[in-house]
């Protein structure tokens, strides 16, 4: 046996552990929840978890004690944590006694929830004991006990001796319940015994929380494929425009809910002010006046809430804070509270609409994926009834997996059978993106309304063409310009107080700049936000009142005009100041919609562009030189001064249009950086615009145009800067912290020279020659960070701008294995798209590289574990293949064949020349690929990516059409390559002796069926076992190829100088019905989908398994992405199993 009793016995005990301690973390996320969870059934719950700890400690005790041989140190660090993710739930249990003890729980723990969190550590000891039951279950099975240990342990004389909970998992591990779910399961029961044993006065467990746990504990599959899908509406940056919008504790929108009777929300912010600053304000002869027109436009915004009206709109000026004014209401308890006035199991969901963001932040698409996101958020019986009527969405992983037509028709599904109500609010209506426009967003609007139990608040700019739609909605709605001043002086009041004490004004100087500024700002937040900054700047500069209101009075009162004027105020004449100022504009306007993704503390992130330490770069030449000459280094505490530099100096110089603002690190990150963290917030900080009126003023108006063009420097050269401002990042962030990047950093540099062309070559290459041992060291990475890479070249020789460096790089490099793989990556054997210049294939087989060596391409097959495979002429003739053949995509949109110009085109002819040479050397023309192709509804039959077989099986494609894999021959492709090319040249190449003797060497194409399956959905497709339950029709290797006419009709190709068969006609005959015919003649059998891709990755078919290409994964990532259901775990399980079991004996 692989360990002894004891080691069982603390194994037992872990279980029970965790088996209680999940069951308490349930019980204390329903109290916050609002559940009635009794108070003893909580202690109760705290004291058996307490016993199952105390057990851990005797029996890991008792382990030691017994035989060192047998010690188990995984299974000790397991307990170990569990001890203390024990201990932290009871504190938080003791938390949630104390707060029942109070007696108002629904609001003790709301208040609790916002301010202390607490809800999120119970999630994060839920996590942490996913995580260790995972463990367990690799320490179980792996090290402790065999199926065959146990069963022996079953028929020794002692074995009823044991206690009663290690017998009843030795039986579970006897009978191969391998799977923790089970394990649990069956210790739910054994941990009833033990109850009923030591605490049988006790009573029993609460039976609302013991049905929920079952619940739980049979369902966590289930709950992993809801996470999945779930987890694909979500965009990285989804959120974004919401957590960049003014705080609105800066704003002080407090007379929103003032018609709602009192304030009760706990806005401990303003506690402390906001009783002297109303009694100041109410001193004022026109405050109640004020006050009750408020009040009025208000209370219909509260009273819409609370009734079955469904449209409400917020209109505004630009700059007048509509954004900011929807985010406060949606911060607001008062708002729920309305809403469910309206009905008591309202939500409420929303979405802001961002110009200048991303595809996710200003798009329909956008639109519908967060609202969909947030509605079915902790919502898994929704999510189970959408999979089970939408059985394809199932296997939807990310965002671009959704289409709008899915999206919507989800939509409506969902709103049928939510029975709660929904307010939505969406801010923003003008920022929707051009290419979708607002006639499609209105229609979309339009659709949200007409559905059952549904409300919408929009807030939008007063566009003509919005105004007239909403004027057809007979919507009430408010002017939000005419309604802010009581709430615009008391923000003007904070920014005035820290300088109340300044000698040089008086109390009444500060009233009255304050209502003046208010009275100028026209009910435009932003201008009052500029206005008041200007002012303050000015009375730091010790300015007298007479200065003061002369400069207030100088303040030009149109927003754009601000600009201008705070702009030149700001820079006066210098030219170096407006110069300056011109370069950080075209810096932020050049990438403020990109990001680059990086790794820390193991988990990806993004970074958006442009960053502060990126700027900072930028405008040190002397930094770039260091850093990417390789001269010196940059310390952490000098990151931390050119940040605070480049800050200031864009405060001064921008006028306030762009702002930096530090990253906001996540806790882990935090903690893990200690006295760091301030300059690594500091150099990911993002430069933005403080509001999409400043971008539009720089970029739409002549007086923006008038101050970029201040900039005496080319775009191209502005870009340099910054992409070598971003290489320098890159740079210190990876030698300091440890950060690893993604390959969109080698995509940018690989851009810009598309952009700017040859001009720009000598500023990229020395970029390459900083970047590339980065890469080499895994400081960046292709796919994930444990992956083997293709070689850096690989990615430029696409680009014949890149040949002579890769050239002259790899002459140095004096390696055949490099220019051979180099050579092998050249063509994409599944998009037909990377075509290396002759002259590149040239100098490559100069330089000996093998093109029929056969070896990875490590191109990811849809996050499955197989990798491409193959040789750089099997290779070339797949790409060439695919790129003449009509492909499917998303939405069944069919892509476009090679057209007759292409095919005449010097490039495909230089690519049959490459073919030529390649074939005369190929020793082995019979060697064969896999090809996957689907048949449309119409019958006729597309070529799909092989990748298709591992985007979740095939089941995108084949629950709609029938499905087959071929098994075609290096002479079938390199006939159908001299058959397709055209033109003069091609006829120049194939008249070469050499050409013509390929001819009658490849005299036997040969095209078989090895797999079909049709597109016959059951229910079992979509559960995890999907590996098992979907059937392939295997057809042996042995059988014949199609005949030549069938291949000349499917394949769309004239094979001349082939004999066909005699009186056979296919025209009016269909591609799937042909291929129907043949199949069912073949002898064929059963097989399920993992053994169908298995089998074919065996036989070298063009790919193969992760263990054949030397590839292995943590045990952690594997753990995580079984838990969420992701790297097509559930379509491999048995392959994927064997990565965990190798990967756990590292750890």
């Amino acid at each position: 046996m692989a360990t002894g009793l004891e080691a069982l016995g603390a194994a037992s005990a872990v279980l029970q552990v965790i088996a209680f301690a999940s069951d308490l973390a349930v019980a204390c996320k329903d109290a916050y929840d609002g559940a009635t969870t009794p108070l003893e059934g909580l202690q109760r719950h705290a004291k058996e978890m307490a016993e199952a700890v105390d057990r851990v400690y005797t029996r890991c005790d008792d382990m030691v004690r017994s035989n060192s041989k047998f010690s188990a140190p995984e299974l000790q660090n397991i307990a170990a944590k569990c001890r203390d993710a024990a201990k932290k739930l009871e504190t938080e249990v003791q938390y949630v006694t104390s707060m029942q003890a109070k007696g108002n729980i629904a609001k003790s723990f709301h208040k609790a929830f916002r301010i202390s969190r607490h809800r999120t550590k119970i999630q994060d000891l839920e996590e942490s004991l996913s995580k260790h039951q995972r463990l367990m279950e690799l320490e179980l099975t792996s090290h402790l006990c065999t199926r065959s240990d146990a069963i022996s342990l079953q028929q020794e004389a002692g074995f009823r001796k044991l206690e009663v909970d290690v017998q009843s998992l030795i039986e579970q591990l006897a009978k191969d319940q391998i799977n923790m779910a089970n394990l649990l399961k069956e210790h739910a029961t054994t941990r009833n015994v033990i109850t009923q044993e030591t605490a049988k006065a006790e009573g029993t467990i609460n039976a609302h929380t013991d049905t929920r746990i079952l619940e739980l504990r049979t369902n966590v599959e289930s709950e992993a494929t809801c996470k999945k899908f779930l987890q694909s509406l979500k965009a990285p940056r989804m959120n974004q425009r919401y957590n960049d919008v003014m705080d609105p504790r800066d704003a002080s929108f407090n007379q929103v809910f003032a018609s709602y009777g009192e304030d009760d929300s706990d806005t401990e912010q303003d506690e402390d002010s906001e009783g002297d600053e109303s009694s100041d304000i109410s001193s004022s002869s026109n405050y109640t006046r004020h006050i009750d027109e408020i009040h009025r436009s208000w209370a219909s915004f509260s009273s819409w809430l609370q009734s079955d009206d469904i449209l409400f709109y917020i209109q505004g000026k630009p700059g007048s804070g509509k954004s900011t004014l929807v985010k406060f209401i949606l911060d607001q308890e008062q708002t729920l509270k309305l809403v469910q006035q309206w009905s008591h199991y309202a939500t409420i969901v929303s979405y802001f609409f961002w110009k200048i963001g991303s595809h996710e932040q200003n798009s329909i698409k956008g639109l519908w994926c967060s609202l969909l996101y947030q509605r079915l958020q902790d919502q898994q019986k929704l999510i189970q009834n959408t999979l089970e009527h939408f059985k394809h969405l199932s296997l939807h992983t990310e965002y671009h997996d959704w289409s709008i037509k899915d999206l919507e028709a989800v939509w409506g599904h969902v709103a049928n059978i939510d029975s709660r109500h929904l307010c939505i609010f969406i801010d923003g209506l003008d920022e929707i993106r051009n290419d979708d426009g607002f006639s499609k967003l209105a229609q979309s609007i339009q659709l949200i309304s007409k559905l059952p139990r549904t409300k919408l608040c929009v807030s939008t700019r007063p566009e003509a063409q919005i105004m007239r739609w909403l004027k057809t909605t007979s919507a009430s709605g408010i002017l939000l310009e005419d309604l802010t001043k009581f709430d615009m002086l008391v923000f003007v009041r904070k920014k005035f107080r820290p300088l109340l004490l300044n000698e040089n004004l008086s109390s009444e100087a500060f009233n009255e700049l304050r209502q003046k500024l208010v009275y100028k700002s026209q009910g435009v937040f932003l201008w009052l936000h500029l206005a008041t900054r200007s002012i303050i700047e000015g009375i730091e500069n010790g300015d007298a009142e007479d200065m003061l209101l002369e400069r207030l009075s100088g303040l030009p009162q149109d927003l754009e005009k601000l600009y201008i004027d705070m702009w030149q105020r700001l820079n006066t004449n210098n030219p170096v100041y407006r110069e300056t100022a011109a370069r950080y504009f075209h810096y932020v306007i050049q990438r403020s919609d990109t990001s680059v993704a990086y790794i820390s503390d193991s988990e990806t992130q993004f970074a958006d562009l442009p960053m502060t330490f990126q700027i900072a770069c930028s405008e040190n030449p002397k930094i770039q030189q260091t850093l990417l000459q390789g001269r010196g280094i940059v310390e952490v505490v000098d990151v931390l001064r050119m940040c605070n530099e480049t800050r200031a100096s864009i405060h001064i110089r921008c006028a306030g249009l762009i702002e930096a603002h530090p990253k906001k690190l996540h806790r882990r990150t935090s903690e893990c950086l200690g006295g760091q963290s301030s300059s690594f917030s500091e150099a990911f900080g993002t430069v933005a615009f403080i509001h999409r009126t400043a971008h539009d003023f720089l970029t739409d108006t002549e007086a923006g145009q008038n101050i970029l063009g201040y900039g005496t420097l080319l775009d191209s050269t502005l870009e340099t800067r910054l992409l070598k401002g971003l290489i320098c990042m890159v740079l210190v962030s990876q030698s300091k912290w440890g950060i690893t990047w993604h390959m969109s950093v080698i995509y940018k540099v690989i851009r810009f020279l598309m952009r700017w062309g040859s001009e720009a070559l000598p500023s990229i290459i020395e970029i390459l020659d900083v970047i590339r041992p980065l890469y080499d060291k895994h400081a960046i990475i292709h796919e994930f960070p444990s992956m083997p890479q293709p070689p850096f070249f690989s990615f430029l020789t696409n680009n014949k701008l890149f040949d002579d460096f890769i050239i002259a790089r790899l002459r140095t490099e004096n390696s055949t294995l490099l220019v051979t793989s180099v050579l092998r990556y050249g063509w994409d054997p599944d998009s037909g798209k990377a075509k290396p210049s002759k002259r590149l294939f040239d100098a490559l087989m100069a330089l000996e590289a093998n093109p029929h060596e056969y070896g990875e391409t490590l191109r990811c097959l849809m996050g499955a574990p197989f990798v491409r495979k193959g040789t750089a002429f099997t290779n070339l003739l797949m790409s060439f293949f695919k790129s003449t053949q009509r492909g499917l995509g998303p939405e069944e949109e069919q892509q476009p064949e090679m057209g007759e110009d292409e095919l005449c085109s010097e490039t495909t002819c230089e690519m049959l020349e490459m073919a030529v040479r390649m074939a005369k050397d190929c020793q082995d023309l019979t060697a064969t690929v896999a090809l996957p192709a689907c048949f449309l509804k119409n019958g006729r039959m597309r070529i799909l990516p092989l990748s298709e077989l591992f985007y979740n099986g095939g089941l995108w494609t084949s629950n709609r059409y029938d499905f087959v894999i071929y098994e075609v021959n290096v002479q079938f492709l390199l006939l159908y390559l001299l058959s397709k090319v055209r033109g003069n040249l091609a006829r120049a190449v194939l008249a070469d002796p050499q050409a013509q003797g390929l001819l009658s060497k490849a005299n036997n194409p040969s095209v078989k069926i090895r797999y079909s399956r049709v597109s016959e959905i059951t229910e079992e497709m979509v559960e995890d076992n999907f590996s098992l339950s979907v059937k392939w029709k295997r057809i042996a290797p042995q059988a014949h190829s199609l005949p030549i006419s069938v291949i000349e009709h499917i394949f769309n190709v004239n094979f001349k100088g082939h004999p066909k068969e005699m009186d056979v006609y296919y025209e009016d005959q269909a591609d799937h019905d042909i291929i129907a015919q043949h199949i069912k003649d073949l002898e064929t059998e059963d097989v399920n989908h993992e053994t169908m891709v298995t089998s074919l990755a065996n036989e070298t078919l063009g790919f193969c398994t992760f263990e054949e290409a030397g590839i292995s994964r943590p045990a952690g990532h594997l753990r995580h992405q079984r838990v969420l259901g992701l790297g097509k775990w559930h379509l491999s399980p048995l392959r994927i199993g064997r990565l965990e079991v190798a990967a756990a004996s590292k750890e």
